[in-house]
């Protein structure tokens, strides 16, 4: 099979790395997986191994020899300025493992990923959070993805910090009683409250706080209402990025297919329910699609898009089929 017969999607995220080797049909050859490739979440040399990883494991799974690919579309986390934009182009340059990167960000793909190119709206949902649109005109609006300091509502680093912070707020008898504090410091193994605190402050990026919100879902699970609140106030927030999209589009009256992806809506039907219950009393005519579980999809089908192909059921049902093979359960 020659280069040109095959194509490369790869979904850099911050908490992990997806590729996908596939051809014009949308038949998914292998795919590969790795560590975080959001160079706002890990340094550029951890960036550059992981990408290289889950391309070489990518290619392995499809059997074949590793190549420079004609075109791959990438779909970046956290690609919200020039800066980021000029960042990732030239780390594609120097690895150089395609020769046209098409490269957007993540929400961009994800939107591919529920919508297949058609009008609607998509809310992601992992280490941070981010709503995009695009309506019949071929408008698009975006809402959320600011980073943790000023936004990132619904997140997992939101659900996990909020779960902290009501922890703390236990533990010092100004909020509710709650099993997190437990929780959390068996999770972080810390002998006492002291160590906790630590614990918790001896390394606080944003991905390894996200990676606490587990925590919460667990304390949920256990009849814990602190946590129920928790994730019924993640939906909320979610819900409120879907709707700003939908106004800024002006889909508030329409029959607006609305997706969400990413690990939250994943960890469990509830924020999922509170997102959904949130969105149809200010959109009563959206129809809010269940959680997709994967968002490479989208990064296969824009990448064929771009390369002059039509998107026909039998090539989106080959990508999804394709990608269901694949993709660890």
């Amino acid at each position: 099979m020659n280069a040109s017969d095959i194509f490369l999607a790869v979904e850099c995220g911050a908490s992990n790395t997806v590729s996908a080797i596939f051809d014009s049909r949308g038949n998914v050859l292998g795919m590969g997986f790795s560590g975080p490739s959001s160079h706002h979440a890990v340094k550029i040399d951890v960036v550059k191994a992981n990408l290289l990883k889950s391309l070489k494991n990518a290619f392995e799974s499809a059997g074949l020899a590793e190549r420079i690919v004609e075109s791959g579309c990438f779909g970046m986390a956290a690609l919200d300025t020039k800066q980021d934009f000029e960042i990732v182009s030239k780390l594609l340059s120097e690895l150089n493992i395609v020769k046209r990167p098409i490269i957007v960000g993540d929400h961009v793909s994800a939107y591919y990923t529920v919508t297949f190119g058609s009008p609607g709206i998509v809310v992601i949902s992992g280490t941070g959070s981010i709503a995009y649109g695009v309506n019949e005109r071929g408008e698009a609006a975006r809402a959320g993805g600011w980073e943790w300091l000023v936004s990132d509502g619904g997140s997992a680093y939101f659900i996990a910090r909020e779960g902290l912070c009501m922890a703390v707020k236990s533990y010092d008898n100004i909020g509710e009683k709650t099993v997190l504090l437990k929780l959390f410091m068996e999770s972080l193994d810390a002998k006492d409250f002291d160590d906790f605190i630590q614990k918790i402050y001896e390394n606080t990026e944003k991905a390894r706080i996200a990676s606490l919100a587990p925590v919460v879902v667990r304390a949920y699970r256990m009849g814990d209402k602190v946590a129920r609140d928790i994730l019924m106030r993640a939906g909320e927030e979610l819900s409120l990025l879907a709707v700003s999209v939908a106004r800024k589009l002006g889909m508030e009256d329409s029959k607006v297919i609305i997706g969400c992806v990413g690990g939250v809506f994943k960890s469990g039907l509830i924020v999922w329910q509170y997102f959904r219950r949130y969105v149809k009393s200010f959109l009563p005519y959206a129809n809010v699609k269940k959680p997709n579980p994967t968002t490479i999809e989208g990064a296969i089908l824009l990448c064929l898009k771009e390369n002059g192909f039509k998107l026909t059921e039998n090539v989106v049902r080959n990508v999804k089929d394709g990608v269901k093979k694949f993709v660890p359960r």
